[in-house]
């Protein structure tokens, strides 16, 4: 009877140490209590400012030392986190920031959050006219600058919230935590996926957090359970030896450009859909859950005319499937570039050479970027009109299409987390965009992934005058916190509910150990 007394008093003792120790590491959901945050507000903003003018465009080879300069600005910022181990790994021509930060608590989940510091090319031309693209502006609560909502603006606050986590658990994290930021992801990651292979080790986790991506509104956040994947190829075609006089030759020779228009007018039926052979394949029917969400997002639909500027809204096979079923579940087939002749001011009458178009695909459900590719390159070598030549070749941008499971252990905490910051139910969604790494991450290393990424859909990423919110700093830093904090208490609280086996265990013992995982509990 002693003995037994006293292996209750030992169980007891130890579940009170456990949970004592998660309370005094865990940062209050009453953030108004806790005020790491609340001096530095200024600070965090003039350290994004200083991030921003930086132009770090991937696309460029002229701004390679500038992707090089925000992934050293950025690798500084994280040491003076408390980082410790952060470092730099060229990855072909592009700079990688990598990190780990152990748990408190050696059995806790390892967590890989990924971002990029890259951005698209700006310049005035494209019609910015608030601020130049890296002269960042504040006006009210946004900040205008190219990579300001896609993607520095999330990624900084990625760094914030573990520098506060750190500050306040003496160096300690309630999770393992690895930060994997990269520097060619609006170029589609082209060198990364064979460094993630070599680098199992660094890269192995339970769960992927993708802070590139973007919230449902100001007042409203969502739950990303799919993107679509993603492919591009360029088209040359090619006429006479050299440009002719158009009135000595035309007419009897045939135009590279009249070609290329019935090149890709061939590529669609009359009724919008694409009629490339086997395009198609790989796609499924939308289930009725599928349904469901799309129903409990029709907001979008409107909201999708007001942003574009359009007066209504159309699309390839519109009559077969409602707008956010297009969005979300049916590929593409767009003219991203169409370019040939004279362009300049005024007329020169002469028959072109030549002339060249880049299309672009988003692909969905089981749909692979390399197969397709080959389907629209086979399309053009059959269709080519008679009179000219053509050609066509990969541009390198593959991204897999991503679904993950909305009712998962991680989709489940991200819902508490983003119920009290906007004190609103998230919507579940998903997104007609790609981030090719992630679709990657989850097929080749077998890990789940969610969304928790504060971009806005009306911030015109990509495009003139790109902005970010103050606000959604804030709501970053803070979600971060809590959905870590939180992550860890329930994923114990998961494990002491269920009797230990080989398949239910994830043992990490250290953030950069190679061990094999079971994911379903995440």
């Amino acid at each position: 009877m002693r003995k037994f007394v006293f292996v209750l008093c030992f169980i007891f003792a130890h579940f009170i140490t456990f949970h004592t120790t998660i309370a005094q590491k865990r940062i209050p959901r009453n953030f108004a209590e806790y005020g790491f945050f609340l001096n530095k507000q200024q600070l965090y903003l003039q350290e994004l400012l200083e991030f921003l003018r930086i132009p770090s465009i991937s696309a460029s080879s002229e701004h390679l030392k500038d992707v090089q300069g925000a992934a050293e600005w950025l690798k500084n910022r994280m040491l003076g986190a408390g980082i410790s181990n952060a470092q730099i790994f060229q990855v072909g021509k592009y700079p990688l920031v990598y990190a780990s930060i152990p748990a408190a608590i050696p059995q806790a989940p390892t967590v890989l959050i990924y971002g990029h510091f890259d951005v698209q090319p700006a310049s005035v031309e494209d019609g910015w006219n608030i601020t130049k693209p890296f002269k960042p502006r504040v006006i009210q609560d946004k900040i205008y600058a190219r990579g300001a909502s896609d993607d520095k603006g999330s990624l900084l606050s990625v760094v914030h919230a573990v520098e506060a986590i750190l500050a306040v658990s003496q160096g300690r994290s309630p999770v393992h935590i690895k930060l994997l930021f990269e520097g060619q992801e609006e170029i589609g990651s082209p060198d990364l996926p064979s460094w993630l292979l070599k680098n199992r080790k660094l890269v192995q986790s339970d769960l992927l957090i993708s802070a590139d991506g973007s919230m449902h509104s100001e007042t409203i956040g969502s739950i990303v359970w799919g993107l679509r994947g993603a492919g591009a190829i360029q088209v040359n075609v090619t006429g006479p030896s050299h440009d002719l006089h158009s009135g000595g030759f035309g007419g009897v020779v045939e135009n590279p450009i009249h070609c290329l228009v019935k090149l890709l007018q061939s590529m669609r039926y009359e009724n919008g859909s694409i009629a490339v052979e086997g395009f198609y394949e790989g796609t499924r029917t939308v289930t009725q859950k599928e349904k469901e969400f799309t129903r409990q997002s029709i907001d979008f639909e409107r909201e999708l005319s007001r942003l574009a500027g359009v007066s209504q809204l159309v699309g390839g096979e519109s009559k077969l499937f409602d707008v956010i079923e297009r969005l979300w579940f049916r590929p593409t087939l767009d003219v991203v570039g169409i370019w040939g002749g004279y362009m300049d001011q005024g007329i020169k009458t002469v028959l072109p050479a030549r002339a060249h178009a880049k299309l672009s695909f988003r692909l969905v459900q089981e749909q692979i970027p390399e197969k397709v590719v080959e389907k629209m390159i086979r399309h053009v070598n059959e269709h080519c009109p008679v009179g000219c030549a053509c050609e066509a070749f990969d541009l390198g941008f593959h991204a897999l299409p991503f679904e993950s499971d909305p009712d998962m252990l991680s989709n489940q905490v991200l819902r508490e987390t983003l119920l009290d910051i906007y004190q609103e139910e998230p919507k579940y969604v998903r997104s007609g965009a790609s981030i090719p790494i992630v679709g990657f991450i989850q097929k080749e290393f077998q890990m789940p992934a969610i969304f928790l990424a504060f971009g806005l859909p009306d911030e015109n990423i990509h495009g003139p005058n790109e902005f970010y919110r103050i606000g959604s700093m804030d709501k970053a830093r803070k979600a971060y916190v809590s959905f870590l904090y939180q992550l860890g208490e329930r994923y114990q609280l998961e494990r002491s509910s269920k009797k230990p086996t080989q398949s239910q265990v994830v043992a990490t013992t250290t953030p950069t150990e190679d061990i094999e995982m079971d994911h379903s509990e995440l």
